[in-house]
């Protein structure tokens, strides 16, 4: 299932480009006024309403109660907070661009986000918001999109973790304008089985649509400190840059999917609030690692540094 947009010609880097926030309006029906390039959160969410809640909460409800295990409260406002921290380490990496042999700056960021994965999957939480959420349909981004945008604490939470305003922005735009990203991500019984078709699955090996997507963000970052060193004649600065970017954004979104649990955890969280951020920050994992893979993964000739002529 593919939405007919291109990806590649809306994705945001950090910063949201007027004709990004026009196509991401326009998927809303809004037909976008003057330019404000660069506008945040609270500016889309003036032109953006609300609309119904009702189904997401009661998606909300259904995860809340399908879990097989208890949620550990202090687990996950102690590795939350250790994830917190990761972002700090951000700027380093940045200065440090291509790690040494043996170096181990991309997997530190993941150290606490692999624990609060690990006690997710066993309170049975993946299993249960696959079952209670639908997958990317059009209509599931655009409720999902639309209750991002009116969670009044989302600005303030993106910017206590270190995204700017238009990075903020970035991060919820590319839901709705790289969601071809999304399309072929699917819950897994949707999946034809291996038993009917050659590509197919078996069933038993393949994680709820959640951890495949939180899963494979943290994936992808653990393998950057080899693949970057490995291929250091290679990769160019536009790559290294993209790269950082697509890794923060896969951060920023295990942060909110994390995030939810811990406030569901403590009774601190709306119904649809919960569907919304578990939704919304899968989808910003499954877009990262994405773009990850064709800006700095998959380097074709064109991509690649220049090769050094020999005197």
């Amino acid at each position: 299932m593919t939405y007919g947009t291109n990806p590649e010609e809306r994705y945001s880097y950090g910063e949201v480009s007027d004709a990004d926030r026009r196509d991401f309006l326009k998927a809303f029906g809004v037909i976008a006024g003057g330019g404000i390039a660069g506008a945040t959160l609270r500016d889309l969410r003036a032109e953006v309403s609300s609309g119904a809640a009702e189904g997401l909460a009661e998606m909300g409800e259904a995860v809340r109660g399908g879990l097989t295990g208890t949620l550990d409260a202090a687990l996950l406002n102690e590795q939350l907070a250790g994830l917190e921290e990761r972002f700090e380490l951000l700027p380093e990496l940045d200065s440090m661009g291509i790690p040494e042999q043996g170096a181990s700056a991309y997997q530190e960021l993941t150290t606490a986000a692999w624990v609060i994965n690990d006690h997710l999957a066993e309170v049975g939480f993946f299993a249960s918001a696959e079952e209670n959420l639908p997958a990317f349909t059009p209509d599931h981004i655009e409720e999902t999109t639309r209750q991002l945008l009116h969670i009044e604490e989302l600005p303030t939470a993106l910017s206590e973790i270190g995204f700017a305003e238009g990075e903020q922005t970035a991060l919820v735009t590319n839901i709705v304008n790289a969601r071809e990203q999304l399309s072929w991500w699917m819950n897994t019984p949707d999946y034809p089985p291996a038993d009917v078709v050659e590509d197919g699955v078996v069933y038993e090996f393949v994680a709820p649509l959640h951890q495949r997507g939180a899963e494979g963000a943290l994936l992808w970052i653990d393998g950057l400190d080899y693949h970057l060193w490995q291929n250091k004649v290679l990769i160019t600065e536009e790559m290294l840059d993209r790269g950082l970017w697509d890794v923060k954004s896969m951060l920023g979104g295990y942060y909110l999917l994390g995030s939810a649990v811990r406030d569901l955890a403590g009774g601190e969280i709306s119904d649809e609030s919960l569907s919304a951020l578990i939704s919304g920050g899968t989808a910003i994992t499954i877009i990262g690692q994405e773009f990850l893979r064709n800006d700095a993964i998959q380097i074709t000739d064109p991509m690649r540094a220049p090769r050094e002529v020999s005197p």
